[in-house]
């Protein structure tokens, strides 16, 4: 028996790596290791006021901070019973949108197009492909902008609030949104091609996982027709290799993600992102994780749709830049959101003071793990000893980079 060390994975955020154990010239098993250090947040928050807790959760990633803050806060709002105003609702999914722009642009044009086009790397890539790389930079700084004018801050912001906001943006600033989003639809619509074209790689889940609705909701449903809360059908176990919480569903292997959240929920797409599904259906309906690429692509063009559909609205009712009064009592609420990755949870139990009695977070990468270590699997037992050393742990690598994983993200643990 010999393993097969992938020591750290590359072009990904945060540090994770894979064993993939071969047994009498088989694959017998793959395990995909998170080893970034757990960092308790979810302890963090006990015994803390709600209404710092959004701000600290805030902390958890620089990249989906603004998935954490609004996952929060609809679960601080669930707790006390309180339902916020369409102007908060649509702010708040602004924010979303922005925060899926930049991080799928990251990942598609700088960490992904780079394996497409046979580079190591973006900055080699931009010798040749100069202008694809300016376009992802520009649709990232967009996202951006969105995600510091409703969030606060580009990295960790503190705006988004129990109740509402810390600041309201202004005409012009949602004036600005509005331009930007029409005129970077050219260059999202450029992308969708390319990763059209990418060969299939890692498996196809058994079952898709989002939210009920295409950014937040209140559920989530499932590829079986389910519509449940986290806790009735998804159990969760820790690993002695991993840092990372892993999940099942109904004891089976799930995803979640933008390639899920087109399966399930292409009936809520924006015009133009509806026809491109319809064009790519049968393609994207093979399921095969690198698919999760081409999905993104897809919701580039969703989310300017989106963001332009958002800020009309809004402009044409008026900013009312109103928060709603929050009386804290004791109660149960869960945030449910869709981070660019997939599908994120924060659960709270607030005691009669308002302080955070019970905390679980669950990440997109958390519930991906075991599809991770699936696809893994069937990509390492379809190439080895069929192919180079080189060409095996370089299509080891494209097929963990099609989860687009957040490994800090991940690494979550309760002792409760």
């Amino acid at each position: 028996m010999v393993s097969i060390e992938i020591e750290a994975f590359t072009r990904v955020e945060g540090n994770g790596g894979a064993e993939i154990v071969i047994e009498d010239g088989q694959v017998k098993e793959v395990k995909v290791k998170i080893f970034e250090g757990p960092r308790f947040f979810e302890l963090l928050t006990l015994g803390r006021y709600y209404y710092d807790v959004p701000d600290l959760e805030a902390r958890i990633c620089a990249i989906c901070y603004l998935s954490h803050s609004v996952a929060s806060v609809r679960g601080i709002e669930n707790a006390f019973g309180v339902k916020v105003t369409r102007e908060i609702e649509l702010l708040r999914e602004l924010a979303l949108i922005g925060e899926l722009l930049e991080s799928h642009a990251l990942h598609l044009y700088l960490l992904v197009a780079p394996d497409l086009f046979g580079y190591a790397d973006a900055i080699r890539m931009a010798s040749k492909h100069g202008e694809i790389v300016k376009e992802g930079f520009t649709i990232k700084a967009f996202g951006n902008y969105i995600r510091e004018t409703i969030g606060g801050r580009e990295i960790h912001g503190i705006n988004i609030k129990p109740g509402g906001f810390g600041r309201y943006p202004t005409v012009e600033e949602l004036e600005k949104i509005e331009k930007n989003s029409e005129a970077l639809l050219t260059f999202a619509k450029r992308i969708i091609g390319l990763f059209a074209s990418q060969k299939p790689l890692g498996a196809k889940a058994k079952y898709y996982i989002a939210t009920n609705g295409y950014l937040y909701g209140d559920k989530l449903i499932a590829s079986d027709g389910e519509s449940f809360d986290y806790f009735e059908h998804i159990e969760e176990r820790s690993l002695p290799y991993s840092f990372a919480k892993q999940s099942h569903y109904k004891g089976e292997i799930f995803m979640v993600g933008a390639l899920p959240r087109l399966i399930l929920k292409n009936n809520m797409l924006t015009p133009m992102a509806k026809r491109l599904f319809e064009e790519y259906k049968e393609q994207l309906s093979q399921g095969y994780v690198s698919l999760n690429n081409l999905a993104q692509a897809i919701e580039l063009i969703y989310a300017l749709e989106r963001a332009r559909e958002i800020v009309k609205e809004l402009l044409d009712k008026g900013i009312n830049g109103e928060n709603i009064t929050i009386e804290p009592k004791e109660g149960e609420g869960i945030g449910y959101v869709e981070a660019p990755r997939g599908a994120l949870i924060h659960h709270y139990r607030i005691d009669e003071r308002g302080n955070i009695a019970y905390s679980n977070i669950i990440t997109p990468t958390a519930f991906n793990h075991a599809m991770m270590e699936l696809s893994l699997f069937t990509e390492a037992k379809k190439r080895y000893g069929n192919t180079s050393e080189m060409e095996f742990m370089q299509k080891m690598e494209e097929t963990v980079r099609a989860f687009d994983p957040c490994i800090s993200c991940s690494v979550h643990l309760t002792f409760l």
